[in-house]
């Protein structure tokens, strides 16, 4: 998955290289990379629709979250401290798959992701902050996940290996000077791709 997409120039780039989910950060205002409810929708139009539209929130309303996934996304990301109550509830409102993100920095966390009524976890160091986790915690986490946190072209080989994640979501390492570089997303997909084979 790659994440943060907030331009038009994201969204040609992704449509070039074609992985398997783009993620949209929305209404989250403290994060750089977020889109409003109008943005989110012009940017999915954009999308080559046989890429799947992943909405990011963090601790949003329900009612919000149902509206805006059941008009323009495909999964529903939930990045803040949502647990498996509020997912059981979303599920009553909206249809689509729910990834949910956890950051993992000790036991707990692997119970969490463990017990997590999501359709697949996303274990991270933290929101966007290019930085990695300690893959140990991973391995103890019994049921498919995304691995996000500090990866990169050149690291995405071992983690593959070592980990065997569901998929591989990167934000920070597919920019230059803040924005979306199209070169490294087209390099991000394509190594996730050749350690997949």
């Amino acid at each position: 998955m790659l994440s943060g997409m907030f331009r038009d120039e994201d969204i040609r780039a992704v449509n070039e290289a074609r992985p398997d989910l783009c993620g949209f950060t929305v209404n989250w205002p403290s994060s750089r990379r977020h889109v409003d409810r109008d943005r989110l929708r012009r940017l999915v139009s954009l999308l080559d629709p046989t890429i799947p539209a992943v909405g990011v929130f963090f601790d949003q309303p329900l009612g919000f979250v149902s509206e805006v996934a059941d008009e323009m996304l495909d999964v529903i990301q939930l990045q803040g401290t949502e647990g498996n109550a509020y997912m059981t509830f979303l599920r009553e409102l909206a249809d689509l798959p729910i990834i949910q993100a956890i950051r993992m920095s000790g036991p707990s966390d692997v119970e969490r992701a463990n017990k997590s009524t999501a359709d697949l976890v996303l274990l991270c160091a933290g929101w966007g902050t290019g930085v990695p986790f300690d893959w140990e915690l991973a391995r103890q986490v019994k049921r498919p996940y995304i691995l996000a946190g500090g990866l990169s072209v050149h690291t995405i080989p071992d983690a593959m290996e070592r980990l065997s994640p569901w998929g591989i979501d990167m934000n920070t390492a597919l920019e230059t000077n803040r924005v979306k570089d199209p070169h490294k997303i087209a390099a991000a997909v394509a190594a996730v791709r050749s350690a997949s084979a």
